[in-house]
Protein backbone atom coordinates (compact mmCIF):
# COMPACT_ATOMS: atom_id res chain seq x y z
CA UNK A 1 0.00 0.00 0.00
CA UNK A 2 3.07 2.46 0.49
CA UNK A 3 4.88 1.37 -1.63
CA UNK A 4 2.11 2.06 -4.25
CA UNK A 5 1.41 5.53 -2.90
CA UNK A 6 4.71 6.57 -2.83
CA UNK A 7 5.35 5.56 -6.55
CA UNK A 8 1.95 7.28 -7.57
CA UNK A 9 2.69 10.51 -6.13
CA UNK A 10 6.60 10.99 -7.06
CA UNK A 11 4.99 11.13 -10.63
CA UNK A 12 2.52 13.60 -9.85
CA UNK A 13 3.07 17.29 -11.48
CA UNK A 14 1.31 18.72 -8.48
CA UNK A 15 2.97 20.06 -5.72
CA UNK A 16 0.15 19.56 -3.36
CA UNK A 17 -0.48 16.29 -4.15
CA UNK A 18 3.73 15.57 -4.00
CA UNK A 19 3.14 16.90 -0.74
CA UNK A 20 -0.12 14.89 0.82
CA UNK A 21 2.29 12.36 -0.50
CA UNK A 22 5.02 13.38 1.54
CA UNK A 23 2.99 13.86 4.72
CA UNK A 24 1.62 10.06 4.65
CA UNK A 25 4.93 8.88 3.69
CA UNK A 26 6.38 10.44 6.89
CA UNK A 27 3.78 9.27 9.17
CA UNK A 28 4.22 5.31 7.81
CA UNK A 29 7.85 6.31 8.89
CA UNK A 30 7.21 7.23 12.64
CA UNK A 31 4.63 5.02 13.12
CA UNK A 32 5.92 1.32 15.07
CA UNK A 33 2.83 -0.79 13.21
CA UNK A 34 4.59 0.06 9.71
CA UNK A 35 6.07 -3.42 8.36
CA UNK A 36 9.52 -3.02 7.82
CA UNK A 37 9.39 -3.35 4.37
CA UNK A 38 6.97 -1.10 3.94
CA UNK A 39 9.17 1.74 6.22
CA UNK A 40 11.94 1.08 4.03
CA UNK A 41 10.07 2.24 0.52
CA UNK A 42 8.81 5.18 2.48
CA UNK A 43 12.00 6.50 3.62
CA UNK A 44 13.16 5.58 0.12
CA UNK A 45 10.41 8.03 -0.95
CA UNK A 46 10.66 10.54 1.17
CA UNK A 47 14.57 11.43 0.69
CA UNK A 48 13.63 11.91 -2.82
CA UNK A 49 10.74 14.22 -2.20
CA UNK A 50 13.25 15.85 -0.05
CA UNK A 51 15.30 16.97 -2.92
CA UNK A 52 11.71 18.43 -4.36
CA UNK A 53 11.68 21.40 -5.75
CA UNK A 54 8.82 22.72 -4.55
CA UNK A 55 9.16 24.13 -0.91
CA UNK A 56 5.38 23.01 -0.21
CA UNK A 57 6.45 19.41 -0.35
CA UNK A 58 9.82 19.86 1.26
CA UNK A 59 7.45 22.00 4.39
CA UNK A 60 5.28 18.66 4.85
CA UNK A 61 7.88 16.48 5.23
CA UNK A 62 10.16 18.65 7.98
CA UNK A 63 6.75 19.49 9.98
CA UNK A 64 5.52 15.93 10.07
CA UNK A 65 9.25 14.21 11.21
CA UNK A 66 10.26 17.48 13.37
CA UNK A 67 9.22 16.18 16.60
CA UNK A 68 9.84 12.68 16.55
CA UNK A 69 13.32 10.51 17.32
CA UNK A 70 12.26 8.29 14.94
CA UNK A 71 12.74 10.48 12.00
CA UNK A 72 15.42 9.29 9.38
CA UNK A 73 18.28 10.86 10.60
CA UNK A 74 19.90 11.75 7.08
CA UNK A 75 16.35 13.15 5.85
CA UNK A 76 16.41 15.74 9.01
CA UNK A 77 19.74 16.94 8.64
CA UNK A 78 19.58 18.03 4.79
CA UNK A 79 16.31 19.35 5.74
CA UNK A 80 17.77 21.39 8.94
CA UNK A 81 20.05 23.16 5.58
CA UNK A 82 17.03 23.84 3.85
CA UNK A 83 15.02 27.51 3.11
CA UNK A 84 14.05 28.54 6.76
CA UNK A 85 10.13 28.05 5.62
CA UNK A 86 11.26 24.79 5.34
CA UNK A 87 13.94 24.07 7.74
CA UNK A 88 12.29 26.26 10.92
CA UNK A 89 10.09 23.24 12.45
CA UNK A 90 13.10 20.80 12.54
CA UNK A 91 15.28 23.65 13.67
CA UNK A 92 13.47 24.36 16.64
CA UNK A 93 12.14 21.00 17.97
CA UNK A 94 13.66 17.84 15.80
CA UNK A 95 15.29 16.09 19.23
CA UNK A 96 17.79 14.45 16.56
CA UNK A 97 20.02 17.50 16.49
CA UNK A 98 22.73 17.06 18.89
CA UNK A 99 24.79 20.04 20.42
CA UNK A 100 27.97 19.61 17.99
CA UNK A 101 24.80 19.44 14.63
CA UNK A 102 23.18 22.67 16.23
CA UNK A 103 26.07 24.53 16.53
CA UNK A 104 27.68 23.66 12.80
CA UNK A 105 24.20 24.83 11.83
CA UNK A 106 24.10 28.61 13.54
CA UNK A 107 28.10 28.69 11.69
CA UNK A 108 26.51 27.68 8.24
CA UNK A 109 22.84 29.00 8.33
CA UNK A 110 21.01 33.02 7.69
CA UNK A 111 19.98 35.24 9.71
CA UNK A 112 16.98 33.56 10.08
CA UNK A 113 17.66 30.15 10.26
CA UNK A 114 20.09 30.80 13.12
CA UNK A 115 16.84 33.35 15.15
CA UNK A 116 14.65 29.92 14.99
CA UNK A 117 17.84 28.21 16.55
CA UNK A 118 18.28 30.80 19.28
CA UNK A 119 14.19 30.40 20.19
CA UNK A 120 14.56 26.65 20.53
CA UNK A 121 13.78 25.34 24.03
CA UNK A 122 16.67 24.23 26.39
CA UNK A 123 19.90 25.26 24.37
CA UNK A 124 23.04 23.97 25.90
CA UNK A 125 26.38 26.36 26.63
CA UNK A 126 28.01 25.32 23.76
CA UNK A 127 24.91 26.49 20.83
CA UNK A 128 24.51 29.95 22.78
CA UNK A 129 28.20 30.74 23.22
CA UNK A 130 28.43 29.67 19.66
CA UNK A 131 25.24 32.46 18.67
CA UNK A 132 26.75 35.34 21.14
CA UNK A 133 29.67 35.17 19.35
CA UNK A 134 28.85 34.47 15.49
CA UNK A 135 25.21 34.88 15.53
CA UNK A 136 23.22 37.54 13.65
CA UNK A 137 21.83 40.30 15.68
CA UNK A 138 18.09 39.18 15.30
CA UNK A 139 19.47 35.47 16.75
CA UNK A 140 21.13 37.20 19.72
CA UNK A 141 17.89 39.14 20.49
CA UNK A 142 16.04 35.96 20.66
CA UNK A 143 18.06 34.04 22.72
CA UNK A 144 18.23 36.96 25.31
CA UNK A 145 14.19 36.61 25.32
CA UNK A 146 15.33 32.48 26.30
CA UNK A 147 14.03 31.31 30.10
CA UNK A 148 15.48 27.81 29.65
CA UNK A 149 18.64 28.12 27.21
CA UNK A 150 22.22 27.78 29.12
CA UNK A 151 23.98 31.08 28.53
CA UNK A 152 27.26 31.26 30.42
CA UNK A 153 28.72 34.33 31.69
CA UNK A 154 31.37 34.62 29.07
CA UNK A 155 28.54 34.08 26.80
CA UNK A 156 26.38 37.31 28.13
CA UNK A 157 29.90 39.57 27.72
CA UNK A 158 30.22 38.30 24.03
CA UNK A 159 26.93 39.50 23.84
CA UNK A 160 26.85 42.45 25.61
CA UNK A 161 30.24 43.13 24.07
CA UNK A 162 28.93 42.83 20.06
CA UNK A 163 25.86 44.24 20.40
CA UNK A 164 25.35 46.16 24.17
CA UNK A 165 24.41 49.51 22.55
CA UNK A 166 21.14 48.13 20.49
CA UNK A 167 18.14 49.78 22.49
CA UNK A 168 16.24 46.07 21.94
CA UNK A 169 18.50 43.97 23.29
CA UNK A 170 20.00 46.43 25.75
CA UNK A 171 16.02 46.19 27.80
CA UNK A 172 15.72 42.76 27.01
CA UNK A 173 19.06 41.86 29.03
CA UNK A 174 18.75 44.49 31.94
CA UNK A 175 15.55 42.34 32.62
CA UNK A 176 17.43 38.73 32.57
CA UNK A 177 17.57 37.55 36.12
CA UNK A 178 20.95 35.66 35.22
CA UNK A 179 23.00 38.50 33.30
CA UNK A 180 26.05 38.96 35.15
CA UNK A 181 26.40 42.49 37.45
CA UNK A 182 29.37 43.45 35.10
CA UNK A 183 27.47 42.82 32.13
CA UNK A 184 24.49 44.72 34.20
CA UNK A 185 26.86 47.68 35.34
CA UNK A 186 27.74 48.33 31.43
CA UNK A 187 24.45 48.32 29.83
CA UNK A 188 23.50 50.62 32.77
CA UNK A 189 26.34 52.65 31.50
CA UNK A 190 25.65 52.92 28.06
CA UNK A 191 22.18 54.10 28.97
CA UNK A 192 23.73 57.09 30.47
CA UNK A 193 25.96 57.96 27.89
CA UNK A 194 23.18 58.04 25.42
CA UNK A 195 21.07 60.21 27.78
CA UNK A 196 24.21 62.84 28.30
CA UNK A 197 24.90 62.32 24.77
CA UNK A 198 20.97 63.13 23.26
CA UNK A 199 20.48 66.48 21.91
CA UNK A 200 17.22 66.40 23.23
CA UNK A 201 18.94 66.47 26.95
CA UNK A 202 21.45 68.42 25.85
CA UNK A 203 18.62 71.30 24.97
CA UNK A 204 16.97 71.26 27.84
CA UNK A 205 19.05 71.15 30.87
CA UNK A 206 22.53 72.17 29.24
CA UNK A 207 25.82 70.13 28.40
CA UNK A 208 27.33 69.82 32.28
CA UNK A 209 24.15 69.24 33.81
CA UNK A 210 23.28 66.27 31.81
CA UNK A 211 26.55 65.05 32.12
CA UNK A 212 26.09 64.82 36.13
CA UNK A 213 22.70 63.76 36.07
CA UNK A 214 24.00 60.46 33.69
CA UNK A 215 27.07 59.81 35.96
CA UNK A 216 24.53 60.65 39.30
CA UNK A 217 22.25 58.47 38.14
CA UNK A 218 24.78 55.40 36.82
CA UNK A 219 26.04 55.70 40.49
CA UNK A 220 23.06 54.96 42.02
CA UNK A 221 22.11 52.07 39.59
CA UNK A 222 25.49 50.62 40.51
CA UNK A 223 24.94 50.69 43.87
CA UNK A 224 21.81 48.90 43.65
CA UNK A 225 24.18 46.31 41.52
CA UNK A 226 26.52 46.32 44.54
CA UNK A 227 23.28 45.09 46.62
CA UNK A 228 22.29 42.38 44.34
CA UNK A 229 25.25 40.83 43.79
CA UNK A 230 26.57 37.69 45.17
CA UNK A 231 30.42 37.42 45.90
CA UNK A 232 31.69 35.78 43.43
CA UNK A 233 30.16 38.64 41.40
CA UNK A 234 31.78 41.24 43.27
CA UNK A 235 35.26 41.00 42.02
CA UNK A 236 34.04 41.14 38.06
CA UNK A 237 32.20 44.45 38.99
CA UNK A 238 35.19 45.73 40.76
CA UNK A 239 37.33 45.27 37.64
CA UNK A 240 34.52 46.73 35.59
CA UNK A 241 33.84 49.48 37.22
CA UNK A 242 38.04 50.14 36.73
CA UNK A 243 37.94 49.27 33.63
CA UNK A 244 34.96 51.68 32.58
CA UNK A 245 36.47 54.55 34.76
CA UNK A 246 33.95 54.60 37.72
CA UNK A 247 36.22 54.29 40.29
CA UNK A 248 36.03 57.58 41.33
CA UNK A 249 36.47 59.05 44.44
CA UNK A 250 32.68 59.73 45.12
CA UNK A 251 31.85 56.26 44.61
CA UNK A 252 33.85 55.30 46.59
CA UNK A 253 32.62 57.63 49.63
CA UNK A 254 29.05 56.79 48.28
CA UNK A 255 29.75 53.15 49.07
CA UNK A 256 31.11 53.64 52.41
CA UNK A 257 28.10 56.30 53.25
CA UNK A 258 25.76 53.11 52.84
CA UNK A 259 27.32 50.49 54.45
CA UNK A 260 28.64 48.17 51.58
CA UNK A 261 31.05 47.05 53.30
CA UNK A 262 32.16 43.49 51.81
CA UNK A 263 31.59 45.04 48.30
CA UNK A 264 34.28 47.77 49.71
CA UNK A 265 36.37 44.60 50.42
CA UNK A 266 36.57 43.75 47.71
CA UNK A 267 37.23 47.08 46.05
CA UNK A 268 39.97 47.92 48.54
CA UNK A 269 41.64 43.64 47.95
CA UNK A 270 41.39 44.43 43.96
CA UNK A 271 43.13 48.21 44.26
CA UNK A 272 45.54 47.03 47.00
CA UNK A 273 46.23 43.87 45.82
CA UNK A 274 46.25 42.69 49.82
CA UNK A 275 44.22 39.38 50.10
CA UNK A 276 40.52 39.74 51.23
CA UNK A 277 40.71 37.93 54.31
CA UNK A 278 43.61 40.33 55.28
CA UNK A 279 41.85 43.46 54.40
CA UNK A 280 38.11 42.42 56.28
CA UNK A 281 40.41 41.90 59.12
CA UNK A 282 41.95 45.39 59.21
CA UNK A 283 38.49 46.74 58.48
CA UNK A 284 36.23 44.99 61.08
CA UNK A 285 39.30 45.06 63.71
CA UNK A 286 42.32 47.31 62.75
CA UNK A 287 43.66 50.68 64.60
CA UNK A 288 43.07 54.07 62.62
CA UNK A 289 46.67 53.46 61.32
CA UNK A 290 46.64 50.26 59.80
CA UNK A 291 43.68 51.25 57.96
CA UNK A 292 44.82 54.91 56.66
CA UNK A 293 48.12 52.56 55.71
CA UNK A 294 45.93 50.30 53.60
CA UNK A 295 44.26 53.11 51.94
CA UNK A 296 47.29 54.37 50.85
CA UNK A 297 48.38 51.24 49.31
CA UNK A 298 44.91 51.38 47.74
CA UNK A 299 45.93 54.61 46.30
CA UNK A 300 42.79 56.35 47.33
CA UNK A 301 42.89 60.22 47.87
CA UNK A 302 44.49 61.61 50.82
CA UNK A 303 41.52 63.45 51.63
CA UNK A 304 39.13 60.92 52.38
CA UNK A 305 41.24 58.66 54.22
CA UNK A 306 39.06 60.76 57.54
CA UNK A 307 35.68 60.65 56.10
CA UNK A 308 36.26 56.63 55.42
CA UNK A 309 38.04 56.24 59.14
CA UNK A 310 34.79 57.49 60.59
CA UNK A 311 32.42 55.59 58.54
CA UNK A 312 33.86 52.22 59.24
CA UNK A 313 33.79 52.95 63.16
CA UNK A 314 29.65 53.67 62.85
CA UNK A 315 29.48 50.60 60.94
CA UNK A 316 31.52 48.77 63.50
CA UNK A 317 29.66 50.38 66.13
CA UNK A 318 26.09 48.61 64.08
CA UNK A 319 27.82 45.16 63.24
CA UNK A 320 28.59 44.64 67.21
CA UNK A 321 25.18 46.04 68.37
CA UNK A 322 26.41 49.10 70.31
CA UNK A 323 24.25 51.80 68.20
CA UNK A 324 21.45 52.14 66.19
CA UNK A 325 22.22 53.81 63.02
CA UNK A 326 21.74 54.24 59.00
CA UNK A 327 23.23 55.89 56.34
CA UNK A 328 22.65 59.64 57.74
CA UNK A 329 24.42 58.71 60.72
CA UNK A 330 27.25 57.45 59.28
CA UNK A 331 27.65 60.05 56.29
CA UNK A 332 27.14 62.98 59.40
CA UNK A 333 30.15 60.67 60.71
CA UNK A 334 31.84 61.32 57.53
CA UNK A 335 31.26 65.04 57.17
CA UNK A 336 32.45 65.76 60.81
CA UNK A 337 35.36 63.74 60.43
CA UNK A 338 36.46 66.15 57.62
CA UNK A 339 37.91 68.63 60.05
CA UNK A 340 40.15 71.20 59.15
CA UNK A 341 40.87 69.44 55.88
CA UNK A 342 41.51 71.99 52.50
CA UNK A 343 38.38 74.09 52.19
CA UNK A 344 38.13 73.42 48.21
CA UNK A 345 38.30 69.47 48.77
CA UNK A 346 36.01 69.19 51.95
CA UNK A 347 33.52 71.35 49.95
CA UNK A 348 32.77 68.94 47.47
CA UNK A 349 32.79 66.30 49.34
CA UNK A 350 30.80 67.41 52.08
CA UNK A 351 28.42 68.47 49.19
CA UNK A 352 28.41 64.66 47.75
CA UNK A 353 27.47 63.04 51.55
CA UNK A 354 24.54 65.74 52.18
CA UNK A 355 23.01 64.30 48.54
CA UNK A 356 23.78 61.31 49.73
CA UNK A 357 22.17 61.71 52.93
CA UNK A 358 19.16 63.60 51.39
CA UNK A 359 18.47 60.27 48.99
CA UNK A 360 18.54 58.18 51.95
CA UNK A 361 15.90 60.14 53.57
CA UNK A 362 13.67 60.40 50.47
CA UNK A 363 13.91 56.79 50.17
CA UNK A 364 12.83 56.08 53.25
CA UNK A 365 10.07 58.38 53.19
CA UNK A 366 8.87 56.69 50.26
CA UNK A 367 8.87 53.34 51.75
CA UNK A 368 7.19 54.62 55.27
CA UNK A 369 4.31 56.03 52.38
CA UNK A 370 4.62 52.39 50.55
CA UNK A 371 3.85 50.70 53.91
CA UNK A 372 1.35 52.92 54.97
CA UNK A 373 -0.67 52.30 51.50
Amino acid sequence: MTTAIAETYLRSTHASERAAAAEYLANAVLTAKTPREDRSAAISALTLLAEDPSPIVRAAISAALAGSNRAPLHIVLHLAKDQPSVAAPILLRSPLLTEYDLVELVATLNTRGQAVIARRAGLAAGVTATLCAFGAREAVVELARSDDAEILPSAFRQMVERFGRDAELREILIRHARLPVDCRHRLLAGVGDVLSQSPFVKAMIGPERAARVARDACARSTIALVEGARPAEMCELVGRLREAGHLTTAFVLRCMALGKMEFFVHLIAHLSSVPQDRVRTILVSGRDLAITALFDKAHLAASIHRPLVGAIHVWRAVARGDRIAGVREASQAMIDAMGDQNASQAGQIISLLRQVQADAMRSAATESVRIAA
